[in-house]
């Protein structure tokens, strides 16, 4: 005798799952989605700040990947984001190339971010500050960066791949089962 669970199926939240449906309508295979996202993810992992859309869009054009999946995946790094990302990859990157001076990274990288005052920098004020950084931080900051990237760009790519895939499976069936049924 089959036993019956009390427990209901539990639903996406509504807006999750309006995301989830928005993101398997990209245009493309889901080979070319999914190299869209490993590309965003990677380049959003690079201190570029000002330069990531354009690189994402480059990088995306040029392996004919969906270029709008690249764009919303730079948006990783926000300025909510960015001081523990360049941290990250700052302290990866130092791993490979040890720096001569132990230096304080934290508050040079949120001079990159904010003034003295806690305000905000805009993008040609942040790649001033980024660049005023010096060989003993970019260097490292780079280096981690595409090690990071790379690794969570390969993450992002087959993540995607199979969310992708599913998905458009599951509502192909779905969509197919409803126009039977009416």
């Amino acid at each position: 005798m089959k036993r019956q669970s009390n427990t209901r199926t539990r639903r996406p939240h509504p807006r999750l799952r309006r995301t989830y449906e928005w993101i398997l309508r990209f245009r493309g295979s889901p080979k070319q989605v999914a190299r869209g996202m490993a590309i965003g993810v990677f380049v959003a992992f690079t201190p570029l700040q000002g330069f990531q859309m354009i690189l994402a869009v480059i990088l995306a054009t040029v392996t004919s990947s969906n270029r709008a999946v690249a764009i919303a995946a730079v948006w990783i790094t926000n300025p909510f984001t960015m001081l523990p990302i360049y941290l990250t990859t700052y302290r990866v990157g130092r791993f490979f190339v040890p720096a001569s001076s132990p230096i304080d990274v934290k508050k040079r990288l949120l001079s990159v971010l904010m003034d003295e005052n806690g305000e905000w920098l805009n993008v040609a004020q942040q790649m001033r500050e980024l660049l005023a950084l010096g060989t003993d931080i970019l260097i490292p900051l780079f280096i981690g960066g595409v090690i990071v990237g790379l690794a969570a760009g390969g993450i992002a790519y087959f993540l995607t791949l199979v969310v992708i895939g599913r998905g458009r499976r599951y509502l192909r069936v779905h969509r197919k089962a409803r126009s039977i049924e009416h």
